[in-house]
């Protein structure tokens, strides 16, 4: 290391310094609540030097930079940037905003060359060089005024950029914009900038050329910086000379190709009670796949560097591939938005939709196998249906799912084994466990569960979703999709029964009770049913329920001039012959 020390911000922007992010750098996640903290911290500092605090400062991280060894051109001072490139960008954009606010000509230009650095040519390059799909909107926000202008005209509210879909540099230039014209004058721009430039220190660490940068992110995150999993991985695995010539195609290409790529890798999903990111529950299914045992989620990257690290240099080559190869197929699984309407016969999102709806993320490795395994679309269907089916009869039959973990990577393990996979051999493995925790509940089993079992809501909208789709799935309906986010769970006789249903002839409360929490009694509705409506008689609920719904699973059992247990069990005996067939073993 060749220094460690505290310096000014303005320091960075001087001369001909030029700051590079690396090509394994995250991209700019900063978003209004960074924003904002640090808009206040400035503000806080003005305002203490404005009651003659004239030493205020606000500290504001670490900076960390290093010697590159690529510089080509005279006169330039050009730095890889290996950590505070989320800072350093967010002081560019404020600079450049306070620059498109101002209306004296001087300052405008003192700022701008700050932006800016000049080689012995006198070519003019920008003070930080971004890469991959940051790099054209830092540059547009940067240089272009015109751009900048129609950009902050779009947005009329602070609340309306938060929830724009532009970039996130973008956004922040548009941020900074709004709250410099909502709280300063003209005449505080200039003592806002010195603030900027002047008042928020950094430790400021210069590496040399032959400084372990690996070492250093190692560092950083255990310390408590939050890089991600994938950052991590990136950064250790191309770190390897042979590797990082392949970083394009096996990494960037993947995973980094533009917004669509890095907002789908970067969503949010529900891992158990925890969020997970697409790209973390893809890398954990994917070392589960070579490892062929269990992985925790808490220290997956600590996972991944114990693997790689008695590779050779071959083999870590062949890692990066394979990774990548294995991405490619996790993208095109359905996800998302890709489940907001679907077909009954579209088998691959069916059971995504399940296993979302059943919150069982534990069988993906064993799925993203099966997709890389067999190519045969109508086979892999087969084997998706055959997964589908147990997993419903399980659910149904309220069977525990705390073994799914060792029981998929057992069947995981077994497949490697097969030359070739197919549905036959998939059913004959789930069909040979014969305990509780692993076996397929038979006909009898899951006719039981089904009339008796009481579901937890989510599970039972899954259950009565899938039915209301085989439904439909005929020449006769002009359309065959729905969408589960449109429809609500209802009791056909109500929870609060006892303030209009009278009990019958033979009937108890206890068995009442019961029997209304079950399938039988329990629809899907297009509208949530007003609170008045849920519990009033018979007569008046049944013409609400046809009002509010057109799926067959209500419409055709709500002709009868009574509802009671009878009637929740012709229901259900109904109901139970289309479960039958959908998920048959």
């Amino acid at each position: 290391m060749l220094s460690a020390n505290k310096e000014k911000l303005q320091s960075y922007f001087m001369g001909a310094n030029q700051f590079i992010i690396p090509f394994f750098q995250r991209s700019y996640v900063w978003d209004s609540k960074n924003w904002l903290e640090l808009w206040e911290n400035i503000i806080n500092v003005k305002n203490k030097i404005s009651e003659g605090k004239t030493e205020s400062e606000h500290f504001i991280g670490t900076i960390i930079i290093k010697q590159s060894t690529k510089t080509e051109r005279l006169g330039a001072l050009e730095y890889d940037l290996i950590d505070g490139q989320q800072r350093l960008t967010t002081i560019c954009i404020l600079l450049r905003a306070l620059h498109d606010v101002s209306n004296e000509d001087s300052l405008k230009k003192w700022i701008f060359d700050l932006l800016i650095s000049r080689d012995s040519y006198g070519n003019e390059n920008i003070r930080i060089l971004h890469s991959k799909v940051d790099k054209k909107y830092f540059e547009q926000v940067i240089l272009d005024k015109e751009c900048n202008n129609l950009l902050y005209n779009k947005f009329n509210e602070i609340e309306e950029i938060k929830q724009s879909k532009e970039n996130g540099i973008k956004q922040a230039y548009c941020f900074f914009r709004k709250q410099i014209i909502k709280e300063l004058v003209q005449e505080d721009i200039r003592s806002f900038a010195g603030i900027l430039l002047e008042r928020l220190p950094v430790i400021h660490m210069a590496l040399s050329k032959d400084d372990d940068v690996q070492q250093i992110f190692d560092t950083i995150n255990s310390l408590g910086v939050r890089l991600t999993t994938a950052e991590l991985l990136k950064n250790h695995l191309y770190a390897y000379k042979n590797v990082a010539s392949k970083y394009k195609e096996y990494w960037e290409d993947v995973f980094e190709a533009d917004e669509d790529a890095i907002n789908f890798w970067n969503e949010n999903k529900t891992s158990g009670r925890i969020m997970r990111t697409t790209i973390e529950l893809f890398l954990y299914s994917y070392l589960v796949i070579i490892k062929e045992g269990t992985v925790k989620m808490e220290s997956l990257f600590k996972e991944f560097k114990d693997f790689l690290k008695d590779k050779t240099a071959e083999e870590r080559l062949e890692f990066a591939k394979d990774l990548s190869e294995y991405g490619q197929l996790y993208s095109k699984i359905p996800d998302g938005k890709n489940l907001g309407e679907i077909m009954f016969n579209e088998h691959d999102k069916r059971f995504f939709h399940v296993i979302q709806g059943l919150e069982n993320t534990t069988i993906l490795p064993l799925v993203l196998y099966i997709y890389k395994r067999v190519d045969n679309e109508l086979e892999r269907n087969k084997i998706l249906r055959i997964f589908e089916s147990y997993l419903i009869r399980r659910a149904i039959c309220k069977l525990t799912t705390k073994n799914y973990n060792n029981l998929f990577i057992s069947i995981l393990k077994d497949m490697k084994k097969e030359p070739v996979i197919t549905a036959d051999i998939v059913k004959q493995k789930l069909m040979s466990y014969e305990d509780d925790s692993n076996r397929v509940p038979n006909d009898e089993d899951f006719k039981t569960g089904f009339y008796s079992s009481h579901l937890v809501n989510k599970y039972t909208s899954e259950i009565l979703y899938c039915i209301a789709l085989y439904q439909i799935c005929n020449e006769f309906q002009d359309s065959k999709k729905l969408s589960l986010s449109n429809l609500s769970l209802e009791h056909m006789m109500p929870k609060k029964w006892r303030n209009n249903w009278p009990l019958e002839e033979g009937e108890d409360e206890f068995q009442r009770d019961s029997i209304l929490l079950t399938l039988g009694n329990l629809t899907l509705v297009t509208g949530k049913l007003n609170s008045s409506m849920r519990d009033s008689p018979w007569k008046n609920k049944k013409e609400a329920l046809r009002k509010n719904s057109s799926l067959r699973i209500t419409t055709d059992y709500i002709h009868t001039d009574i509802w009671n247990e009878n009637e929740i069990l012709n229901r259900v005996q109904s109901l139970f012959e289309y479960a039958k067939t959908i998920w048959n073993m």
